[in-house]
């Protein structure tokens, strides 16, 4: 081999090895993304990421994740029940369950009667619940709005008449009087404060970690054209891996 051709050689090599170099480096951030959000993934039961939901406010932004706008609030012993979307909150604190419609709420005998779903929910003065009273219950069906007459006793509006519940709210009595004297649960309207904070809650319990990382390892997170970069990242290191193995090879000989 004469020493032109040779020379020739080792510039082709050297020029391979630069390609080479480039390309690592352009792989390397997706690379650490990957690996980091794999090994992430292989212990998501460990740390509970599909249990644990995204607080960032960035981050909701980001995947568009927004708090309905409409709060309906009764207040009640100077405390709020808000209904926003299917949860509902006694002030800040959410009550376990899925509620779907909000009827009215009040404060009578030492606990929040909360109207919901065609049926009452009995919650204690910190917001637990005591009990759930349903049709099978003898709670009248259809109710369209709560209320309490001047002894305070529970009077509810159903779909035919008027209902009134004994002091421990297991016997319901058609009520002669009608809606007489009693006074109705009312919508409220709640302080900026506390509903920017229902807001915030309502956004933190809707994104799990665990689809934050998915969509990290997958390159969704970065939009439509995410996943094309990270298929060029792969690409990237196949050549890397190949490149890799010619170099040594041809430094072998």
């Amino acid at each position: 081999m004469s020493r032109q051709h040779r020379r020739k050689q080792r510039f082709k090599l050297k020029s391979f090895y630069v390609w080479h170099r480039y390309m690592g480096v352009g792989a390397a951030l997706f690379v650490l993304i990957i690996a980091v959000t794999g090994i992430a993934l292989n212990h998501t039961e460990d740390f509970k990421f599909d249990s644990r939901y995204v607080k960032s406010a960035w981050v909701l932004d980001w995947y568009g994740i927004a708090a309905p706008e409409r709060l309906l609030s009764f207040s009640a012993n100077d405390q709020f029940i808000t209904l926003m979307g299917e949860h509902l909150y006694l002030n800040r604190r959410e009550i376990d369950g899925n509620y779907h419609r909000l009827v009215g709420a009040l404060y009578s005998r030492d606990m929040y009667v909360v109207a919901v779903n065609n049926s009452i929910v009995l919650l204690s003065e910190r917001g637990d619940i005591v009990e759930q009273l349903r049709d099978s219950d003898g709670v009248p069906a259809g109710i369209s709005a709560i209320g309490v007459d001047t002894q305070g006793n529970l009077v509810t509006a159903g779909s035919h008449d008027y209902y009134e519940a004994d002091k421990d709210f297991i016997r319901w009595t058609r009520r002669p009087a009608g809606a007489e004297g009693v006074r109705w649960a009312t919508a409220a309207t709640v302080d900026n404060a506390l509903a920017d904070a229902l807001r915030a809650h309502y956004r933190g319990e809707v994104l799990p970690l665990e689809r934050v990382i998915l969509d990290l390892h997958s390159g969704r997170f970065f939009g439509r054209a995410g996943p094309w970069i990270f298929d060029l990242a792969a690409i990237l290191l196949i050549l890397l891996a190949l490149s890799g193995t010619w170099i040594w090879l041809r430094r072998r000989r």
